[in-house]
């Protein structure tokens, strides 16, 4: 083609095609300008919306979903350990089907932990935020919320915290937190930190309430019981190893049972000391020698206050009151689980413990039984799961079981039921005594009525059986002359007022009228005839004055005191009667109540007889049922209270610390004191102790 030729034209339609690409690449492009800007700006939007939302949480619940505290049916606390490198975890959850708490950690041990648990949850319901400290996980070390893993710890790493989780019904999650350490300057701000996430916040929080120590957790009181309750002591103060052979070495010290009353006095009631040889001796106390009252209070108060370090299951095989039994014995591995804590039983069916037994006896008739074992982490055993090493010092393994103290319910004295009515007569003749001897030792004056008259004891013997003589007093006989002044009693007979004194009272007269009436009368009629009647009125007036004291009661106690003077003074025969007439004067009360009871004896019909002894059997039938039940009902009662304890003591070791069996145990040194060389000290020495085989080592 020449160059004067004109080139082809185009066709229109490739024009319209390369126009529409053109457009299409200019409309990408500017869709992906749009999309590089957007990412732009999430990029640079993004850490502003973050430090928003986390800001908002200040002020706020951390746990906007966990609002109700009794919702939580678990807590689970985990430590770390950096010295060992171990991570330490404590339990306590709740059985869904009996509402009861227990110890997961401690092979499900009953926990006292409703109100420790409410505390817990409430201090997570109410938690709020009050700053953030940062969100940088490059602090959390320092800050001390790193996360306790085993996997990611090693010994000596620093910063961990303390991991606290609470769950409710069907393992729901309810709250999870790391506690860090407190904040600088302040007494209840912590650190803390939701695993998982890097924010670090500032609450306020007592970390009190998420206690890991066992004894936070349980029934502080292990024996429940009251110091003033304690009545006897049984101590039984040995010493046992395990010998090589197999068999059981018992160093006997003393055996000692004592009581105590409400008062804290003390009494020994046995005391057995074991010289070299083992030998039983008994060791009375000596002049000087005390109880030390002061060691025995303080064994009391360490009983009312007994509390446990921590606690490890028994083997199976063991039964409440801790009887070896067969399947135990023949059980090597269970034998040498008790032996490593002390504790080795015998074929005999009992159990030896390696530092003797105390018993302790309440006045409701339960005792305690208390066998001390080794100290905690001296054997090669490892440590059983849920056993912490022994906090604040060594501790010691403690068996506790409980029994019914017999001796506490001795029978009651039944009153024996009469069959017959003669047997009926007989209860009453001897209620009638003993009533009469009732009322004179109730009196008092009785016996001093005839101590200080110097009379014969006949005329106070006989006075009742002459009761119904006395219008015929032996007052008118020494004064035979002055038998006028007889009628003022109205006598019969003035002559006959000398004769019936002397032939009623024959046996009296000579004792009474002989030395004391004539001697004096012989002397005195001088007197009595120079004065006339002046001496009769004077001399009679005191037997006048102790005559109606006869019948007068109220006057009885005063008309001794009269006669005793005249006695010492020899004073005239017209006195000496008046001592025989007054011990009728107590005779006559002596007599007045057992009358009453003698008359319907007299003038009971047999039939009104039958029935009395139908109704006397009836009543004493039912007061000996009464006493029966009554006994019956204190030992159902510690029987229960036996069960009860024995419910709790079944399955576990107990764990105390060495400060309390210190005060437990006491050596017969301490028991005693008084002279130096007057305690004499137990063996030292194993030579000569018993042994015992012991099954699960034997060679």
């Amino acid at each position: 083609m020449s160059r004067g030729e004109s080139e082809p034209s185009r066709p229109d339609f490739l024009d319209l095609e390369e126009t529409q690409v053109n457009e299409g690449t200019k409309t990408g492009i500017f869709w992906a300008a749009a999309v590089a800007m957007l990412a732009v700006a999430i990029f640079v939007s993004w850490p502003a919306e973050t430090d928003s939302d986390t800001q908002s949480l200040i002020g706020n619940p951390l746990f906007p979903t966990f609002t109700d505290p009794l919702t939580a049916s678990s807590l689970r606390i985990v430590n770390f350990n950096d010295e060992q490198g171990e991570l330490r975890r404590f339990e306590v959850a709740k059985d869904e089907s009996t509402g009861v708490w227990s110890l997961p950690s401690r092979n499900g041990y009953p926990a006292d932990a409703a109100e420790q648990m409410q505390n817990a949850a409430n201090a997570l319901v109410a938690l709020k935020v009050l700053d953030i400290q940062t969100e940088n996980a490059e602090d959390h070390s320092k800050l001390g919320v790193v996360e306790p893993k085993a996997e990611s710890l090693e010994i000596g790493d620093a910063g961990v915290g303390q991991l606290v989780s609470v769950r409710g019904d069907k393992n729901q999650s309810l709250a999870n937190l790391i506690i860090g350490i407190p904040v600088p300057g302040s007494e209840t701000k912590r650190y803390v930190r939701i695993p998982g996430q890097d924010p670090v916040y500032v609450v306020n929080l007592d970390s009190k309430v998420f206690s890991s120590r066992f004894e936070d957790w349980i029934e502080k009181d292990l024996l429940q019981l009251s110091s003033i309750d304690i009545s006897d002591l049984e101590i039984q103060n040995y010493a046992s190893a395990l010998e090589a052979t197999g068999g059981v070495a018992v160093n006997r010290s003393y055996d000692a049972q004592l009581s105590v009353d409400g008062s804290n006095t003390w009494e020994l009631r046995s005391l057995v000391v074991f010289d070299d040889q083992q030998q039983p001796q008994p060791r009375p106390l000596v002049e000087g020698e005390r109880l030390a009252t002061a060691k025995l209070n303080s064994l009391k108060n360490a009983l009312d206050d007994l509390k446990i370090a921590d606690v490890a299951a028994k083997p199976k095989g063991m039964s409440e009151n801790l009887k070896a039994d067969k399947d135990l014995v023949s059980d090597n591995e269970a034998v040498r689980s008790l032996a490593a804590r002390g504790f080795f039983p015998i074929n005999s069916g009992d159990i030896i413990s390696a530092n003797g037994e105390l018993k302790v006896s309440l006045n409701d008739g339960v005792q305690y039984s208390l066998r001390f074992g080794n100290v905690q982490g001296l054997s090669d055993e490892p440590a059983g799961e849920g056993e912490d090493e022994p906090v604040g010092g060594a501790n010691r393994y403690l068996l506790v079981t409980a029994q019914l103290d017999d001796a506490k319910f001795p029978p009651p004295a039944l009153r024996s039921i009469p069959k017959t009515v003669e047997e009926l007569d007989e209860m009453d003749a001897l209620e009638r005594e003993l009533e009469r001897a009732a009322d004179l030792e109730i009196s008092g004056d009785a016996p001093m009525i005839e101590a200080p008259a110097d009379a014969p004891d006949a005329p106070a013997t006989e006075s009742p059986e002459a009761e119904p003589a006395e219008p015929v007093t032996p007052e008118p006989s020494p004064a035979e002359p002055n038998a006028p002044a007889t009628p003022e009693p109205a006598e019969p007979a003035e002559p006959a007022t000398p004769e019936d004194p002397v032939d009623a009272a024959t046996p009296e007269t000579p004792a009474d009228e002989t030395p004391a009436s004539e001697d004096p009368a012989s002397e005195d009629p001088a007197g009595d005839d120079a004065c006339g009647d002046v001496p009769n009125e004077d001399e009679p007036a005191e037997p006048a004055a102790d005559e109606p004291a006869t019948p007068a009661e109220p006057a009885t106690p005063v008309d001794p005191v009269d006669p005793a003077e005249p006695a010492a003074t020899e004073t005239p025969a017209d006195e000496t009667p008046a001592p025989a007439d007054e011990p009728d004067a107590p005779a006559a009360p002596a007599e007045t109540p057992a009358a009453p009871p003698a008359e319907p004896t007299v003038e009971e019909t047999p039939e009104e007889k039958q029935e009395r002894l139908e109704a006397v059997q009836e009543q004493l039938t039912k007061e000996n049922q009464r006493m029966l039940d009554a006994r019956k009902e204190r030992m159902d009662a510690a029987r229960r209270r036996v069960r009860e304890l024995n419910n709790r003591f079944a399955q576990w070791y107990y764990v105390i610390p060495e400060s309390t069996y210190r005060n437990l145990r006491i050596s017969l040194e301490d028991l005693i004191e008084g002279p130096d060389d007057a305690t004499a000290p137990g063996p030292d020495a194993a030579s000569g102790a018993p042994a015992f085989n012991f099954p699960g080592f034997q060679n």
